[in-house]
């Protein structure tokens, strides 16, 4: 089967990852989620824990990662995607590419807080992520940080920071 990222249903799995960041709001979490998709499938996925577990290291991407951790080896090195409501900090990216088998990022709201510059500006990135790609239902993330976190939401776009 071969893999054509642009012919991936990129809203439907962000609402899929949205609905995992409603599931951390209602626990009391930031609302970010995220899923793992291969082969146009849902594989994994996770939501911030870092209350419940509670580490600051249950990042949505690491938890989703983790979730799919035993099928990760099985995947061509070119075929998952990872969408996440909220772009991917340093750690999490670095988890994503030295997961070897998630080569494409799709979130919906840029983190300006914690990566002044796009994180795709960064060579070791580039070489591993395929695709990097923001935007995707940006407004439905934001509204869910407007709803339970307005002073952060107004970090991670960037103002007062």
């Amino acid at each position: 089967m071969d893999f054509n990222f642009d012919a991936l249903d990129h809203v439907f799995f962000m609402r899929e990852a949205l609905k995992e960041a409603q599931l951390a709001m209602q626990a009391g979490e930031r609302p970010i989620g995220a899923v793992i998709v291969h082969r146009g499938k849902i594989v994994g996925r996770g939501r911030a824990e870092h209350q419940g577990r509670p580490s600051r290291l249950a990042h949505a991407e690491l938890n989703a990662l983790l979730a799919t951790a035993a099928s990760l080896y099985d995947f061509p090195h070119d075929n998952g995607v990872i969408y996440t409501t909220l772009e991917p900090c340093e750690m999490c990216l670095g988890a994503i590419v030295m997961s070897d088998a998630v080569n494409h990022v799709v979130f919906a709201l840029s983190d300006r807080w914690i990566n002044p510059q796009p994180m795709f500006d960064i060579p070791h990135v580039r070489r591993h992520i395929h695709n990097y790609m923001g935007g995707v239902l940006e407004a439905e993330s934001i509204a869910l940080w407007q709803s339970c976190r307005p002073d952060e939401l107004a970090l991670l776009r960037g103002i007062n920071s």
